[in-house]
């Protein structure tokens, strides 16, 4: 140890590869295959730039994806570093741009105290902005399934043009550049994107007025502005020394902008990421940032991390061979020095039903073996694969968690209790008309969409808040739903003058007195999981002074991922798998009309896809195809073709731990039957 608490040897621990790559200097990009400790080497990068190279902690960006693996980040340096020592810039894309944009609000024309807007609530302003479209007759908005699937595509859209770096009034021109790049497999789809350029302009117009920012502004705006205005760009670049990136295979086009114009100056840009598990192009990453980095940075250098310490040869074997055959990947060719281990089983079922049953036997099987069912995952190309699945878990009674991308912060009944608080707040800017919309009617005061509108006509003639406009409509009116209106909104006056301070206390109250919690209290069983979530709520707020802060929190924490529960299988999609890893991973659906399927758009990330499920597995992996699904006859998967023979094993392995095993085996019991 130094003086200082710092080990002498920060790096301690590390492979020859994994050290040579922390202590780069300049651009470069690790290119860490799956399991070979990306995260292990991202860390020992920041550290070796703190102790080494001298660099202050406070001057060291480092961006990841989600907030869980900031806070692993995070948690990794101080434990080697000591408490505290992390670097204060560890963060996501999007909360590193918050910082940038509150503080210059002004350059997305926003004022001080902005709310983000999660996805929720774009898809709100979208669906007011489509309404207004079909009422004054531009379209046809037919029945209320495909009103919905319409918002939600238009509002997805409008997305990933601001990813692309696509401003208002550049929408309309680059149409048909955006559809070329992301695709239109519908007449549908062409009618999303037409109408997602018509009414972008429209749908920034709407946030600005009620000073908002949704996540895409977060990004976009400081990127724009340092594109435009050197001064702004170096005043951000210079006070960083070193710019780290995760996952840098699934930056988009501003992402990549956003890193490269922060470390334009010095050129200190550690990139690490793995091109063959590039899986997101459908929403706006680009496998083709990390393949032509060397490209983009001539001085800089590509270090290749190719030791897997997760997986055993077998699975290795299959993965190398499944990716091999993208022909653009960047050269590397993972090994292990563990043993070979069981190879992969390939079973083949008759049809759905009889896959979902056998692998439950199979799951169940494995459990009175020892495996622990936590230790077991099942992954598939699409959601509707899951349904037999989970009948047939249910009939066996094995105990099963369905992952998915629900997380607290996103659940109804705490964004209606967050929008509570925010009316109440300052019911009278129009900031709080989101909020206004989305519990006017919570519970049911009798306020149908055609009484909302009257509130929002008088309110765009006066230029008020929604709230205020209903206290107006309202103040005099004496039938039975004015009643429950007019107390709603008395409530709320109230309470925007209450002296209360605790805001986990302050939505308590606001949650009794609205008859929220009376309506979950009322609905039995239903609403116990809700009155669970808001206690929790109520109890995470009191770590917040500022109402902001909580409001930022929540935006920012809409996506995380809950923690998975002990003693389940896990169920997932292989894209909701990335970043998992399990003993015994279970790949259903691998028939060549589902995986890579029919007709893919994207035959080369389909494989990349398959390298992914591959690599989740430690020590077992089981492959399942259907040779009949959904009145369709299929082949198996082209990808398990791929798979070299002596990695792979028809049928259950039953009690054996390898090929030349389970082989045995088979021939003994065909012995013992005369066969």
């Amino acid at each position: 140890m130094t003086s200082s608490g710092v080990p002498e040897d920060a790096l301690a621990g590390l492979t020859a590869m994994q050290r040579e790559a922390a202590r780069q200097e300049g651009p470069v990009v690790v290119l860490a295959g799956a399991g070979t400790g990306k995260t292990k080497t991202l860390v020992a990068g920041v550290v070796d730039r703190i102790v080494r190279r001298g660099m202050p902690a406070h001057r060291i960006l480092a961006v990841t994806f989600t907030n869980k693996a900031a806070d692993e980040m995070r948690t990794r340096i101080n434990a080697v570093l000591g408490l505290g020592a992390a670097p204060s810039w560890i963060g996501t894309f999007h909360g590193h741009g918050r910082r940038q944009l509150r503080a210059d609000p002004e350059i997305a024309v926003l004022r001080p105290g902005f709310d983000i807007c999660d996805a929720e609530d774009s898809r709100r302003i979208v669906r007011r902005l489509l309404q207004r479209a079909a009422d004054d007759g531009a379209w046809d908005p037919g029945d209320a399934d495909t009103f919905r699937a319409r918002v939600r595509s238009v509002a997805q859209r409008i997305a990933l043009m601001k990813d692309s770096l696509v401003l208002p009034d550049q929408a309309e021109a680059v149409l048909d550049s955006q559809i070329a790049r992301f695709g239109a497999k519908s007449d549908e789809d062409l009618m999303a994107w037409h109408m997602a350029a018509a009414l972008y302009p429209a749908y920034q117009a709407a946030l600005r007025e009620v000073n908002c920012a949704d996540f895409g502004d977060l990004l976009l705006w400081p990127t724009v502005t340092m594109l435009r205005d050197e001064q702004y760009r170096l005043d951000w670049a210079r006070r960083f020394d070193a710019i780290l990136a995760d996952e840098f295979q699934d930056v988009n086009r501003l992402q990549y902008l956003w890193l490269k114009l922060l470390s334009r100056d010095h050129g200190e840009l550690f990139a690490v990421g793995d091109d063959d598990q590039s899986i997101y192009s459908w929403r706006g990453a680009s496998v083709g940032f990390i393949r032509d980095f060397l490209s983009e940075f001539p001085n800089g250098r590509m270090i290749p991390l190719e030791q897997n310490f997760r997986s055993t040869g077998h699975i290795l074997a299959a993965a190398n061979s499944v990716v091999a055959r993208d022909s653009n990947r960047l050269d590397k060719t993972l090994f292990t020095e563990q043993d070979e281990g069981a190879p992969i089983e390939i079973v083949a079922f008759s049809g759905g039903q009889q896959e979902a049953q056998g692998l439950a036997r199979e799951i169940g099987r494995r459990q009175l073996l020892g495996v622990a069912l936590e230790d077991m995952a099942i992954l598939y190309r699409y959601n509707f694969l899951s349904r037999m699945l989970e009948e047939e878990l249910l009939r066996a009674h094995i105990p099963y968690e369905l992952v998915n991308d629900t997380a607290f912060w996103q659940r109804a009944v705490v964004k209606d209790v967050l929008a509570l608080l925010r009316l109440a707040d300052n019911p009278d800017v129009l900031q709080g008309d989101e909020a206004f919309r989305r519990v006017i009617n919570q519970p049911a005061r009798g306020v149908g969409a055609r009484t909302l509108a009257r509130i929002e006509q008088l309110a765009r003639d006066e230029a008020v808040s929604l709230f205020a406009a209903a206290e107006k409509i309202y103040a005099t009116s004496q039938s039975k739903t004015a009643e429950r209106v007019r107390a709603f909104l008395c409530m709320i006056r109230e309470e925007a003058q209450s002296a209360e301070t605790a805001l986990g206390t302050r939505m308590r109250i606001l949650a009794e007195r609205s008859g929220y919690l009376d309506m979950l209290r009322a609905a039995g069983e239903d609403g116990g999981a809700g009155l669970e979530n808001l206690d929790e709520l109520f109890s995470l707020a009191m770590e917040f002074t500022r109402v902001e802060d909580l409001f930022d929190h929540a935006a920012l924490g809409a996506a995380a991922a809950t923690e998975a529960g002990q003693g389940r299988v896990r169920l997932m999609t292989i894209h909701g798998s990335k970043g998992l890893e399990f003993e015994h991973v279970f790949l259903m659906g691998w028939e060549d009309t589902l995986f890579p399927g029919l007709s893919p758009t994207n035959l080369d990330e389909e494989r990349r896809l398959a390298y992914v499920a591959l690599t989740r597995g430690r020590a077992r992996v089981s492959i399942s195809w259907c040779a009949w699904r959904n009145g369709r006859s299929a082949d198996m998967s082209p990808f398990v073709g791929d798979i070299p023979p002596e990695a792979r094993f028809s049928g259950w392995l039953g009690k054996a731990t390898s090929r030349a095993e389970a082989l045995a085996n088979r021939a003994a019991l065909d012995e013992a039957l005369g066969i």
